[in-house]
């Protein structure tokens, strides 16, 4: 015979799992807020969002932009959080995750035993990845069995202010928080598969099994969208579509795991609703949801910083050498989508980091077409 279901214990679960979402949304508003909501901030985003728009890179518009930030008396570091910002979007998943940020120094003492456990592995995937090709020529095998071609577009952000500020400046942690929801849903899954398929009485044993899981998980995604920065674009010319290898690789983790942890954390639930404690559970995940947040902010910044430069690099030769990219451009205009192929995947990468960039003056930027968002500058009260 059944259990019967503790209603009244099974809202509370729900509800204190219902707290992150509930301080997500005014956290997100405020975020657009004080990111730049004045006339200078709006004006200045815009300009930036219609280059981004068009599909160039930032590069050509630097000096412009420059300029332009310095004509509306705007700092240099207001001027790259404005383009964190629009480069690197911050969703309410991340508003989520938000309060690990705030328990950050404390709990990554907490977590460094996962840390220091998870760098050898780093390494070992890097090995078998990077340095013996095993990511490259999985590229060049999708590529055999699903008759895609494997291109360069580069990003806008190329050329963005970004690369000029400090390691510890806020504009930098954006960007390397924008990368967190990924591994920290990871995390709380694997805690659930293993919480869910196992059952161990004990629950040290359960998390450190839980934390091996998380590691080889980790170790994986952090190395693979280390690589992936290089911004290649899988093209499908049979469906007439383009897929950055990054986003494919996005598309086929967010229905895995998002279906995935609703299912779980709904089962479990309904478990201990029928004779546990809810409440003890939905605490626990909340702890272990901002315990992972804590792990993959380490591993995302410290990667990035210690290895993040040397294997693009590398993986770019890869690629080069071994597939031989051409690189393109998707451009707009005027309503008009220009995709043009400009020169080969080596050739773009040496105009772009070591040859300068031609600059195109305020009068190619205003000719650049309207972005079409709900941005309204405000009118400017001195006038």
């Amino acid at each position: 015979m059944a259990m019967p279901v503790d209603t009244n214990g099974l809202m509370l679960a729900v509800g204190l799992l219902s707290i992150p979402l509930l301080l997500a949304i005014p956290m997100k508003i405020t975020w657009q807020y004080w990111i730049g909501s004045g006339h200078e901030e709006t004006e200045y985003r815009g300009m930036v969002r219609q280059i981004i728009d068009s599909g160039r890179q930032l590069s050509p518009f630097r000096d412009t932009l420059d300029d332009l930030a310095r004509g509306l008396r705007i700092k240099a570091g207001r001027q790259r959080l404005i383009e964190a910002d629009l480069l690197h979007p911050l969703a309410l998943s991340h508003f989520l995750l938000l309060p690990a940020l705030i328990i950050f120094p404390l709990a990554v003492v907490v977590a460094l035993p996962v840390i220091l456990i998870g760098l050898p592995f780093l390494i070992l995937v890097e090995f078998i990845l990077i340095k013996n090709r095993v990511l490259m020529k999985s590229l060049r095998l999708i590529e055999t069995w699903l008759h895609w071609q494997v291109i360069h577009i580069p990003k806008p952000h190329r050329g963005s202010v970004l690369t000029k500020s400090g390691i510890g400046e806020f504009s930098q942690h954006v960007v390397h928080f924008s990368q967190v929801p990924q591994g920290t849903f990871l995390g709380l899954f694997a805690w659930l598969m293993v919480h869910w398929a196992l059952k161990i009485d004990s629950f040290v044993f359960e998390l450190s099994l839980a934390a091996g899981f998380y590691i080889i998980l980790l170790g994986l995604l952090s190395v693979l969208n280390t690589a992936f920065e290089s911004d290649l674009v899988f093209v499908d010319p049979s469906k007439g579509r383009l897929v950055p290898v990054d986003q494919w690789l996005e598309s086929i983790l967010k229905p895995i795991v998002g279906i995935g942890l609703l299912f779980l954390i709904g089962r479990n639930l309904l478990d201990e609703a029928r004779g546990g404690n809810p409440a003890l559970f939905a605490t626990t995940v909340l702890a272990l949801l901002y315990g992972a947040a804590v792990v993959g902010i380490a591993y995302r910044w410290g990667y990035s910083l210690w290895r993040g430069d040397n294997v693009r690099s590398i993986f770019e030769t890869q690629i080069i050498e071994g597939l031989a990219p051409l690189s393109y451009d998707l451009t707009r205009n005027k309503g008009r989508i220009d995709f043009r192929v400009r020169m080969t995947m080596e050739e773009r990468i040496e105009t772009i980091s070591k040859l300068p960039t031609n600059q195109m003056s305020f009068e190619a930027l205003q000719k650049l077409p309207k972005s079409n968002t709900s941005d309204v500058i405000p009118n400017n009260p001195i006038k």
